[in-house]
């Protein structure tokens, strides 16, 4: 690993002298959905304003890809998952759900937060759903950022902003496709006027049957925006976001096999799911209050404050002690199994961007505090009655009423406050160097109550703080390229409790867990190419990770924090339009996650579980322009993962490579896309884990199957 660390340096210090100079001087640039002859711009130059930094992405010393609608919709996506492809290092860990919960993000070997529009989505047990119809943009944040949020993991973040107000619209867009998918989606929305009112809404409503025999979705969405400004310096912006999907006859779609059986039979098998279930849901409901003022051409303050509410329920089938699982004669009991929470939070953001000098030095400015209080739940429920199951022979049909007979075996209460205050400040020094410095200061607590199943309540209390330094140069070597150099901290706080052992064996007390704390180093170029329409950067990275948090497997309802884990890598993404016609999303990921401290030797070279070493995916789309200012866009991709850790040392689940392809006719008015996904319907793991000896000897592969050959056919009309 060190040897690609180096030759990546090598490469960002010899890259300039192949450079050329004839780019365009590098300033701001507004984001905009359509480019010269109404070709789709499939990037942003800059951060959306929630991210608070005012800097092109060129000048910014981290590896961040920003992703814009346009892109989307030329790939059909429609959840957050399918949008992961677009940048390096992105990946989604086995505890996906029908709706693909974006709280199983996964960047560089370690979880990621998502945050919408800048703010915290959940902290603990609140549940994460997403929709197309919501995301104007997606900001793929890699290594840790404290000048977003006041906690965060080393790895990185993604960012949904959503829509709201810019120009006069009315769009209509239907789709129909594979396991009885229908949707229809509509997008309503008026210029931004100097002075006045203006107004954004969306909606949309989605069926789709899994690919997973007697699973059920709908989905329904509602966005309404309306923003008033004082003048075209001051406006004030009212969002409320409603996303819900609900799953009928059980929502789980991991599966439990041997290693005889794994990726072996109809892939329709569902075990999981049973009619006579209740529905299962998840929700957010979000209200956001957005104001920003501009005294002057160098001075912006801005101040945002959601609400979030975020229930769900989820319900599936299970043999005692895990998922459905089978005696030699294909006999077992299920029961049913209810995953119950509910997270309430609310954050406020008020943060100042300001340009100014001091003598010869430009400094731009960055300074605010934030607040989140989080209230959340999580209640664990197992049913009392259980029903006789043949795997050869299937009812998968339950008592409505019997099936709703449940214990509860834990519910975990969590009331987090987290405060902070942060200041950046970058500083031109030359010409063509600038440093960045800064720091966040951060307050956590958290009262916390757990409750077994004999009604027995255990309560404590947990306070942490940090402080969170970060410094970065960046070199314009040429109005086109920068190369930049980075180091910053990450900080997660954490509760629960480690336990006090003695020599003999015996828990003689209990103490509070320490925060995580991560520590980044990063090394990289940007290059703008074609009239600066592409981007590319390519950086290396190695980040320390302490304090990481695994249950305690001998104390039992004790934690162990199991010492160090280093994340070392390479990082390379293209991304933009190379001519009018032909536009390229691209990118690969190595990276080599490790336990490099730990108290049980064993574990000291282990990779963090679901991790691939590998990552390559392409989307590459050719326009060929025709008659009546029509367009005819041919698309074609590839997503390969290679080497994917588990839980278990040194064993990995089989690699896959998958290819999708498109096809678009397009004019002033409507447009027909047909998006075909697994061209070669192979049969492949889409994430999962391998833990040996249970249920079954030997090998166990718990994994979720990747979505066999699928096609999807929208017509979208511009009234």
């Amino acid at each position: 690993m060190k040897q690609h660390f180096y030759l990546l340096c090598l490469v960002c210090l010899a890259s300039p002298l192949f450079t050329s100079a004839q780019e365009a001087p590098v300033k701001k640039l507004n984001q905009v959905n359509v480019i010269h002859k109404k070709i789709v711009k499939i990037k942003a130059d800059t951060l959306s304003n929630t991210l608070k930094l005012q800097q092109p992405l060129l000048l910014l010393p981290q590896n961040i890809i920003s992703v814009s609608a346009g892109l989307l919709q030329q790939q059909g996506v429609l959840e957050l998952k399918d949008a992961a492809r677009n940048a390096s290092g992105i990946y989604f860990g086995y505890n996906s759900t029908p709706f693909d919960n974006s709280a199983a993000v996964q960047i560089r070997g370690f979880n990621a937060y998502t945050t919408l529009n800048g703010m915290s989505r959940r902290f603990n047990y609140g549940a994460s759903i997403d929709d197309e119809a919501l995301i104007e943009n997606i900001e793929f944040v890699k290594g840790p950022a404290g000048f977003l949020n006041a906690f965060g993991e080393p790895g990185g973040s993604v960012n949904i902003v959503t829509k709201t107000p810019g120009q006069k619209l009315l769009n209509v867009v239907q789709t129909a496709g594979s396991f009885n998918l229908y949707r229809i989606a509509a997008d309503i929305g008026s210029a931004v006027r100097k002075k006045g009112f203006s107004y954004r809404f969306n909606i949309a409503y989605q069926h789709r049957d899994s690919y997973l025999n007697d699973l059920r979705t709908n989905k329904y969405v509602a966005a309404p925006v309306l923003q008033y400004n004082f003048s075209p310096n001051t406006f004030v912006l009212a969002e409320y976001n409603l996303v819900r999907g609900e799953t009928e006859n059980g929502s789980a779609i991991v599966k439990v096999r041997s290693e005889a059986d794994m990726l072996k039979g109809p892939i329709s098998t569902n075990y999981s799911s049973a009619y006579g279930l209740p529905t299962s849901f998840t929700q957010n409901e979000t209200g956001r209050i957005y104001a920003v003022h501009k005294f002057n051409k160098n001075w912006q303050l801005t101040s945002q404050s959601s609400y979030l509410s975020s229930p769900y329920s989820n319900w599936n089938m299970t043999s005692k002690g895990s998922l459905v699982n089978f005696d030699a004669s294909g006999n077992t009991r299920r029961r049913a199994s209810l995953a119950r929470g509910a997270g309430q939070t609310f954050s406020s953001q008020l943060f100042a961007n300001g340009n100014f000098k001091t003598g010869f030095v430009k400094h731009q400015l960055l300074l605010g505090a934030d607040y989140t209080n989080s209230r959340d739940s999580l209640s664990l429920n197992n049913g009392k009655i259980e029903f006789p199951y043949n795997q050869f022979n299937p009812v998968n049909a339950v008592n409505p009423e019997q099936v709703r007979q449940t214990t509860r075996l834990t519910r975990i209460n969590n009331n987090t406050f987290l405060k902070s205050a942060f200041v950046y400040d970058n500083v031109q020094l030359l010409n063509k160097l600038s440093l960045t410095l800064g720091a966040r200061y951060s307050w956590y607590t958290n009262e916390k109550a757990t409750t077994n199943a004999k009604g027995i309540t255990k309560t404590s209390n947990y306070s942490q703080k940090a402080l969170s330094p970060r410094a970065a140069l960046t070199y314009l070597v040429d109005t086109a390229t920068s190369v930049f150099f980075l180091y910053d901290q990450s900080f997660v706080p954490q509760s629960g409790q480690k336990a006090i052992v003695a020599n003999t064996g015996e828990v003689t007390g209990a103490a509070p867990v320490d925060p995580q704390r991560g520590n980044d180093l990063e090394l990289g170029i940007k290059r703008k190419w074609f009239n600066s329409r592409l981007l590319t950067t390519v950086n290396g990275f190695h980040t320390v990770k302490t304090n990481v948090l695994v249950a305690d497997m001998v104390n039992e309802g004790y934690l162990k924090q199991i010492g160090q884990v280093t994340s070392n890598g390479i990082e390379a993404d293209i991304l933009g339009n190379i001519t009018d016609n032909l536009s390229i999303s691209a990118n690969y990921t190595y990276v080599k996650a490790t336990i490099t401290k730990d108290i049980d030797p064993d574990q000291l070279g282990k990779e963090m579980p679901q991790t691939p070493q590998q990552l390559f995916n392409t989307w590459i789309q050719y326009g060929f322009l025709l008659r009546n200012k029509a367009r005819l866009n041919l698309s074609v991709g590839q997503m390969t993962l290679i080497k994917r850790s588990t839980s278990e040392k040194g064993e990995y689940i089989p690699d896959f490579t998958k290819f999708d392809a498109g096809i678009s006719y397009v004019q002033n008015k409507y447009f027909l896309r047909l998006i075909a996904d697994n061209l070669t319907g192979k049969r492949y793991m889409s994430s999962g884990d391998i833990i040996t000896g249970y249920p079954y000897e030997g090998r166990n592969f718990y994994y979720i199957d990747g979505d066999p050959f699928n096609v999807k056919v929208s017509i979208g009309i511009k009234f």
